[in-house]
């Protein structure tokens, strides 16, 4: 059942914003991390500036590696947590390069999907929705990354528990998306959170999941009694 309303949700925001097919995310594996990881705690803006930054400063992952922390952070200082970001970085591409011989993790490619998670999320700073953007866009697997717009979202139609965290709801809900669904839903929920199912004073008369949605559907009520 579930599997079902999320295919009408798709559905119905297809239908509002058009299908998304693709996303501004790097497609190379190792740079979409790193830029991942600076999307952590700030705005789209700010990241795409510190990632900027970062990559006129060192154009090449070598570079990167080698550089002293202290320069990492100078050059993505706009995208906010420059330290702990910084930190995260250098580790991965260091640990990469001991393990891989090379700054790559090509090898994620023929990995199982909770496999590929448990290894990304056992770098410093890569939790579950990093792993899974980072699996969505790079690797084309069928993760489901949720941010603080999708958990808002999915626990106003009911489909998480309002306790659940940003991890949890992905986890509940990536297997129930269906098969092709995992991009288009993920990016036009983000989409509908930041325009119309808003934190505050959502505009529920022209959400595109009214029909489907129980929270709107008790506010609109409760607004209609009200002007009686």
């Amino acid at each position: 059942m579930k599997a079902d309303r999320l295919l009408e949700i798709s559905r119905r925001l297809d239908e509002r914003f058009g299908r998304p097919d693709r996303c501004a995310h790097e497609t190379d594996p190792v740079r979409n991390l790193i830029l991942t990881i600076l999307s952590q705690n700030t705005t789209d803006r700010n990241r795409d500036r510190a990632f900027a930054s970062l990559m006129e400063r060192f154009p090449t992952l070598p570079r990167l590696a080698a550089a002293a922390p202290a320069a990492v952070e100078e050059a993505i200082r706009v995208g906010g947590l420059a330290r702990t970001k910084a930190s995260s970085i250098l580790s991965a591409l260091s640990r990469m390069k001991r393990e891989r011989g090379a700054h790559t993790l090509e090898h994620l490619r023929e990995m199982p999907l909770a496999e590929a998670r448990a290894y990304l999320t056992s770098f410093p700073g890569v939790g579950v929705k990093t792993a899974n953007v980072q699996l969505l866009f790079s690797f084309g697997k069928e993760a489901f990354p949720v941010d603080t717009h999708i958990l808002r979202v999915t626990k106003r139609l009911g489909l998480v528990p309002a306790t659940a965290d940003l991890a949890k709801a992905a986890l509940l809900l990536e297997p129930h998306v269906p098969p092709g669904e995992h991009m288009p839903l993920h990016l036009n929920l983000i989409r509908l959170g930041r325009e119309i199912c808003r934190p505050g004073r959502p505009l529920h008369a022209e959400c595109p999941l009214l029909p489907v949605c129980p929270e709107g559907a008790r506010e609109m009520r409760a607004k209609n009694r009200a002007a009686r």
